[in-house]
């Protein structure tokens, strides 16, 4: 049976959302391409009528998860600006959901290490996601001459990012908790250094 373009589409589109789930879930050396396709209900065989390789899936479903992010993103600052902007996205970002909902996360902290042995396509959607977070914290920090926003905003990217992927490597949930609210704390004084530091219930 020949199915259409719109099939077609459709399909690789439930491909591309399964595999940025379960990327991030159980990461990508652990999913290979017949776990990829049950997780979206479809059968193995299909796979390369819509991929060349499973190294092009994982560039793809980082702009895919990248998107959802994005979307989560708008939604959660939308109308805010400035050091309001900045602790919005920084107290979700380095929060306990976040941390503990792995198949929704970031991932920019999810597959961070996995990214760092992939091939060149792969780093360089990597890379672009990267510098999409660092040029909105550039926006909207401050600018008082305590370094270069762009060298600021960078610090706190690697902040949060490495901030989360630690939380979630440590066994202690007490100790897991203070990551969080150590890399809160210590990226809103690097984005507005004006700001008192202040605690997390």
């Amino acid at each position: 049976m020949r199915y259409g373009p719109e099939h077609k589409a459709r399909t690789r589109g439930k491909i591309l959302e399964a595999a940025a789930r379960l990327f991030r879930r159980d990461g990508y050396q652990a999913s290979g391409v017949d776990k990829v396709m049950a997780e979206a209900g479809l059968t193995p065989g299909g796979f390369y009528a819509h991929f060349g390789s499973k190294q092009a899936l994982l560039a793809e479903s980082l702009t895919q998860a990248g998107a959802e992010m994005g979307a989560r993103r708008v939604a959660l600052v939308d109308g805010l600006a400035g050091r309001q902007w900045i602790e919005a996205f920084i107290d979700d970002y380095l929060s306990d959901q976040h941390r503990d909902h792995l198949e929704q996360s970031c991932p920019l902290a999810a597959l961070i290490s996995e990214v760092a042995r992939a091939d060149r396509p792969v780093k360089e959607t990597f890379e672009g996601m990267v510098q999409e977070v660092v040029r909105a914290f550039e926006v909207h920090a401050t600018d008082d001459g305590a370094g270069t926003s762009e060298e600021r905003a960078l610090a706190a990217v690697a902040l949060c990012v490495g901030g989360l992927g630690l939380s979630r490597s440590v066994q202690d949930p007490a100790l897991s908790s203070r990551i969080l609210d150590a890399c809160r704390n210590q990226a809103r004084i690097i984005l507005s250094p004006g700001r008192r530091r202040r605690k997390q219930s």
